[in-house]
């Protein structure tokens, strides 16, 4: 049984500020003070993302739970269930989370399952849950009684030609408490998606990363990399919300449930941009364009552009293969790709201990968490400074001599000034993900550190966002 609500709005808390693009000041990217780390009981933070309203959800697979941060790294409350997560009695270690516009919290553990939980409901908490209902058929006016435990239920609730009359509604607490607590939202297990999922094993499924539109959708995507036979199942995927229950909160507001139901397989494996091939991570933009990187061979980074307009959806590659974004030489295990309101492209390139960051054309801008430093030295080079003439005769065929005259250059040593840049690494040990807030602050975290940290371009500092000196 899954949840969603229909559509909230939370109050924006965070100030709005316009990014004209990269402007002349734009120098480097600079630490903010504190970095997040064991003292903030992180202890392996591998993934990270922001909801709307600015909050900061960290998935620590070492603490067994999504840690909730405030932009300042204070806990707000209201987020203890998802501490210690579990499900069944089998404790879950997530590796990603993500949040849409509802507040609902996905996040998956490495299986087939994708699991949510749901910030408002909990805030509110639920009265009621249905137990039964009359379903009248749009055209006959046939009625038909359902149990909420039966599949005839969950199928004419998601039959546009039947409607719901009547609700029976219980206050089953166990019932209440299953979709208070995380649960399973996706089970690439369950009998209808094996049916829908034709083309792949989706009870085989490794779901590597998942992201919610930036909209208010009723779907999410994820990345399937299962190594299985052949090596075939690479993929990024998308699951579709379906009505699964009505529920009533203690504010009286009644809403649909959802779970999720295998919708499509929007990409499989290939060479090309735009094909999949060992996927790491996934994000869209509020156009709804898709992200994501990967490990295979040929390129690490691909952005996918759905299109609607025709009666089915196509996908086709948002790069080009000559842009500096395709080229594999930039990168080293890129393990996580992000996108801003700007549409600027970040990379956690992991083994590289990098963040790096490029324009919405793919060109190269900049890099996080490395200190770069600019040297001046003197270099020694080697110029002509004069030629010298020298008249010779040279014998051919042991008989013809012949008068010739070759030049010689003669050289001196010249000093002279130069500037180069200086990268120093170590900052950042092996940064597996990234995420950037409203106001441009990049937040990476570094699983080996046990550390959340955040950069900040130097020409955007504010009172509220201190350089770590």
């Amino acid at each position: 049984m899954g949840g969603c609500v229909e559509k909230f709005v939370i109050p924006d808390t965070i100030i709005e500020e316009s990014s004209g693009g990269f402007l002349a000041g734009d120098t480097t990217y600079l630490l903010l003070n504190p970095v997040w780390d064991e003292s903030y009981d992180l202890v392996n933070p591998v993934e990270i993302s922001i909801a709307q309203d600015g909050r900061v959800f960290v998935a620590d697979s070492g603490q067994k739970s999504i840690i909730v941060f405030d932009q300042n790294g204070n806990k707000p409350s209201g987020f203890d269930g998802l501490k210690d997560l579990h499900y069944a009695s089998q404790l879950l270690s997530p590796i990603d989370v993500d949040v849409d516009q509802k507040m609902n919290v996905f996040f998956i553990d490495g299986s087939q399952r994708i699991f949510i939980w749901n910030y408002f409901w909990n805030l509110s908490g639920l009265s009621h849950i249905s137990s039964s209902g009359t379903f009248v058929h749009l055209a006959t006016g046939a009625t038909e009684d359902w149990d909420a435990s039966s599949l005839q239920w969950e199928e004419r609730l998601n039959d546009n030609e039947w409607v719901l009359a009547d609700i029976s509604f219980s206050q089953d607490q166990s019932r209440i408490d299953s979709i208070l607590n995380p649960h399973i939202f996706y089970d690439g297990q369950s009998h209808m998606n094996k049916e829908k999922d034709t083309f792949y094993l989706g009870d085989s499924s490794k779901l590597s990363a998942i992201t919610a539109p930036a909209t208010d959708e009723n779907y999410i995507y994820a990345t399937d990399h299962y190594g299985g036979f052949n090596n075939y199942q690479q993929r990024v995927m998308r699951v579709d919300f379906r009505k699964s229950d009505v529920i009533i909160t203690n504010d009286g507001d009644t809403l649909w449930a959802f779970k999720g139901i295998f919708g499509a397989t929007i990409k499989g494996q290939g060479t090309g941009g735009g094909t999949v091939n060992d996927p790491q991570s996934i994000d869209i933009d509020y156009l709804g364009n898709i992200y994501y990187s990967q490990l295979g061979d040929y390129f690490s980074i691909h952005k996918i552009i759905p299109n609607y307009s025709g009666d089915y959806a196509t996908y086709t590659s948002g790069f080009q293969p000559t842009w500096e974004i395709m080229q594999n030489s930039y990168f080293n295990n890129p393990m996580d790709v992000a996108v801003d309101r700007d549409l600027k492209i970040y990379v956690a390139n992991t083994l590289a201990q990098e963040v790096l960051i490029f324009n919405p054309n793919g060109d190269y801008f900049l890099k996080a968490g490395v200190d770069i430093s600019i040297v001046d030295t003197t270099v020694n080079m080697w110029s002509i400074v004069d030629t010298l003439a020298i008249d010779t005769t040279i014998t051919l065929n042991d008989s013809v001599t012949v008068d010739t005259v070759f030049y010689e250059a003669i050289y001196d040593s010249v000093s002279v000034d130069t500037f180069f840049k200086k990268e120093e690494k170590g900052l950042l040990l092996k940064p597996t993900a990234v995420t950037v807030d409203k106001r441009g602050v990049i937040y990476v975290c570094d699983p080996n550190s046990s550390s959340v940290f955040r950069f900040r371009l130097s020409n955007t500092l504010d009172e509220d966002l201190q350089p770590n000196e």
